[in-house]
């Protein structure tokens, strides 16, 4: 059976820490790093159609002229992304 985008999230993690995990989001098109906080990925596994909706629409709307960003997700910009 086939990966979903979120666990192919998941099993893309660059680094983790005590306070945020980083993310390479998989995609062919751009190369986009994701950091999100601890506290946070608790609230995305309970809902992961929250997490593969922001993500999507992160890199639909992303500009073509960068070739990498780097978006951090914290408790203060947490509800800009939803």
């Amino acid at each position: 059976m086939a990966k979903g985008f979120v666990e192919e999230l998941v099993d893309n993690v660059i680094e983790k820490d005590d306070e945020q995990t980083t993310f390479r989001v998989p995609s062919k098109r751009e190369n986009l790093v994701l950091r999100v906080d601890n506290d946070l990925l608790s609230k995305f596994s309970n809902g992961n159609a929250k997490l593969e909706k922001m993500l999507r629409n992160l890199l639909r709307n992303r500009s073509a002229k960068n070739k990498r960003e780097v978006i951090n997700i914290n408790k203060r910009n947490y509800r800009i992304f939803l």
